[in-house]
């Protein structure tokens, strides 16, 4: 086994093997960090503990909640280390690349539609794809370069969350089972904070979502938009602030639509024959309008404006500050405001 990896189970994982336990626990600790020494899974020993006599799962979680966060905390600290120190390593190259991928796409958004459309796929979606990856990578993107040793410590602790919580759920503990749940969002915290994305940005992010709360915004319209608002921000746009008012234009131009089997700009309701009609209408303005028929999936619906060249334009507009989005079945609607 890797030394290093040694001394962390050494440090973090040396349960006492006494008097203290009784002996099926003190086997079952055993067995447990021999598993993890070798590698190996640990589904059948977690089901096992189903079984165990009520004391024995008392004795156990007692010594599973002295170690978990110890080891929980090793890890994340040297993940984040990790995460800073090749954030770090590479920031020129990275930065020179993002500013590369960057310009290459704004060369085709600035292009005549008719050319621009193949090279929305062939130029720009790759662009936006890899700028993803370098300004908000995954946790399992930032551990595919990482260190054996840190690999090693992350199966650990996962482990340990997956012993934990099965130990806890077999006890029927009223302390929640939700170890691997905390350490995958502290993953992800983590990463967040070793990518490149602005603050203003992720603010006006945060800000969006305290919107969508309240005023109880469909949660795919509100994941439509955060979407739109990371391609902006990936290709070193600003991100648009939730209009609640363009959503309820935009929804309603999308019900619209799906009832009266139209599929336009233009409405034949009347009072509301423009984009810029049905936004005056629910007491906002607009600049701009996409639309979309085919799945009530809102990634679907991005994708297919990003590359149609006239809807991509709208989406990437240096211009626009607001966005609305509004769904009605398989109907799109998205409203843009300056």
């Amino acid at each position: 086994m890797n030394p290093l990896l040694r001394l962390f189970l050494a440090a973090c994982l040396l349960f006492p093997l006494s008097a203290r336990a009784q002996q099926a626990v003190d086997e079952l600790l055993a067995t447990f960090q021999s598993r993890l020494e070798q590698g190996g899974e640990i589904d059948d020993l977690c089901a096992s503990l189903e079984t165990l006599e009520s004391a024995h799962q008392k004795a156990l979680v007692t010594q599973l909640e002295k170690t978990w966060p110890g080891v929980r905390d090793r890890y994340l600290s040297a993940f984040t280390a990790a995460s800073k120190q090749g954030a770090g390593g590479s920031r020129n190259e990275g930065q020179r690349r993002i500013r590369e991928l960057r310009a290459s796409f704004m060369g085709v958004y600035a292009m005549e539609e008719g050319p621009m459309k193949p090279k929305l796929k062939e130029v720009s979606k790759p662009a936006v794809d890899e700028l993803r990856k370098l300004l908000s990578p995954t946790p399992d993107e930032l551990l595919s370069t990482a260190q054996p040793v840190l690999k090693m410590q992350r199966d650990a602790a996962r482990k340990l969350a997956q012993f934990r919580d099965a130990a806890l759920d077999a006890m029927l503990s009223s302390t929640p089972a939700d170890s691997r749940e905390q350490l995958a969002a502290a993953e992800v915290k983590v990463a967040g904070e070793a990518g490149g994305l602005p603050r203003d940005g992720l603010k006006i992010l945060e800000k969006n979502r305290k919107t969508v709360e309240d005023e109880e915004v469909p949660a795919e319209e509100a994941r439509g938009i955060e979407e739109c608002n990371l391609l902006r921000l990936y290709v070193g746009l600003g991100a648009l602030e939730l209009d609640p008012k363009l959503c309820e234009a935009a929804r309603d131009h999308s019900k619209d639509m799906a009832e009266q089997g139209f599929f336009a700009h233009e409405s034949p309701v009347p009072g509301k024959k423009t984009p810029w009609d049905r936004a005056a209408k629910a007491g906002t303005t607009a600049s701009g309008e996409n639309i979309y028929a085919g799945s009530p999936d809102s990634h679907s619906a991005n994708m297919g404006w990003f590359y149609s060249p006239g809807h991509h334009k709208n989406m990437f507009s240096p211009g626009q500050r607001r966005i609305g989005l509004g769904q009605h079945g398989s109907h799109w609607t998205q409203l843009f405001g300056g």
